[in-house]
């Protein structure tokens, strides 16, 4: 991929949809034996099926996506025949069956290419890395399910925690048993399955509260800034920066403390960390944010811990733009599939937004998809039998709806 397409102010569908190379999809279904015994519903057209299909709608479904295969635009992608069609049925059973794997390898390519040359968000000389999770309720039967509450009506849920970079997640854990429900258990496994360096500076909410874990991520020289709730406990051990009210424009800085704080059982845990508490001046509430780096100001630590925000933000375009509120099917391995297709779909649709400037998420995903349909009829038209071609396509799937 070119190098100033990504660092450039404009970009194009067509130079964004040239990161998921064709040759290579159909390179990575081979080396991974994924198409071994299938005649129809091959991985790569799945693939671009699946992307079709997020990229049309916002709430995508086995028949939508069944309708879409036999779409003119879709048929022109695919080289499909003009006659060839499938069913609802054949692509839940192929979801269920494809290799999982397939899709990681192409999320993990595409966001590789695309982060070299994005702009990740940093403060002085740290790389932001914000970790949080969201609930996605399953309809239908799970083989595995979290409930939220005591109640047995309570609808079955699944958890994806993410560890946001640039404005896109790049890792992600799925999760789908009950124990993983609690933060302490999910956000935990997955920040420390990741490979932080010391430029690494990682944010989470106040759903990880363990002062044990806080322990453990200083001694592993992972560096960290939370929240505390405002009953949190602790013995000051001394000044990190004289006291001072210090002046800004949303907060003023009341402390800045060395601490030692109580755990579990009023056990206290004599390990030093930063504690700032700040007092907002829009709504006079008092905060309180932990940390274990001692060289920024204890505004930018407060200031580092409102990027989290941008996670949350995340969430939000990926439920009400991109499907990420129900799954096409209960199977554990086409949960999968979905998730790492639809991460595909949102860094595409995020990166279009951002480089041509435009505000709004919806507009954003609106405007990649007609531009997309825009340049499929154009190549089929430049085909020696393009307007045929293409008035066949058009014909059949007139005679279908």
């Amino acid at each position: 991929m070119d190098k100033g397409i990504i660092q450039s102010r404009q970009v194009l569908v067509s130079d964004l949809l040239n990161l998921i190379d064709q040759d290579y999809l159909s390179a990575i279904a081979q080396e991974l034996q994924a198409d071994k015994w299938v005649i129809k519903l091959k991985t790569k057209t799945v693939f671009n099926l699946l992307i079709y299909s997020l990229l049309e709608s916002t709430r995508v479904s086995l028949r939508g996506m069944e309708a879409n295969y036999s779409t003119a635009i879709f048929k022109a992608i695919e080289g499909l025949a003009v006659e060839d069609t499938t069913a609802h049925s054949s692509i839940r059973d192929r979801l269920t069956q494809i290799n999982s794997s397939y899709f990681e390898n192409v999320y993990e390519r595409v966001y590789q290419m695309i982060g070299e040359h994005y702009d990740q968000p940093t403060l002085s000389k740290y790389n932001i890395k914000r970790y949080d999770s969201t609930m996605i309720h399953v309809f239908g039967h799970l083989m595995n399910g979290m409930r939220v509450g005591n109640s047995s009506k309570n609808k079955l849920q699944v958890k994806l925690t993410t560890e946001l970079e640039n404005d896109f997640g790049v890792r992600m854990k799925f999760f789908s048993d009950q124990p993983h429900l609690s933060e302490e258990t999910s956000l935990k496994e997955v920040i420390q399955a990741a490979q932080h360096d010391k430029k690494d500076l990682i944010v989470f909410d106040r759903g990880l509260k363990s002062r044990q874990t806080f322990k453990d991520f200083s001694n592993k020289n992972t560096q960290f800034v939370t929240r505390l709730n405002p009953n949190v406990r602790y013995e000051s051990q001394k000044r990190h920066q004289p006291l001072l009210s210090i002046e800004h424009d949303e907060i003023s800085i009341i402390t800045d403390d060395i601490v030692y704080l109580y755990g579990d059982g009023n056990k206290l845990i004599e390990h030093e960390f930063r504690l700032i508490e700040v007092k907002t001046k829009n709504d006079d509430k008092t905060l309180f944010f932990l940390t274990n780096v001692l060289d920024l100001s204890a505004y930018l630590v407060a200031y580092i811990y409102r990027q989290r925000w941008q996670i949350e933000v995340f969430f939000r375009f990926m439920k009400q733009e991109m499907n990420l509120t129900h799954f096409v099917s209960h199977n554990e391995n086409a949960i999968k599939v979905m998730l790492y297709s639809t991460l595909i779909a949102a860094m595409l649709v995020l990166v279009y937004k951002k480089l041509n400037g435009i505000k709004s998420y919806k507009k954003a995903k609106i405007q990649f998809f007609k531009e997309l349909q825009a340049n499929v009829i154009l190549e089929v038209l430049e085909l020696p039998d393009g307007v045929h071609k293409l008035k066949q396509y058009l014909s059949k799937q007139a005679r279908r709806q």
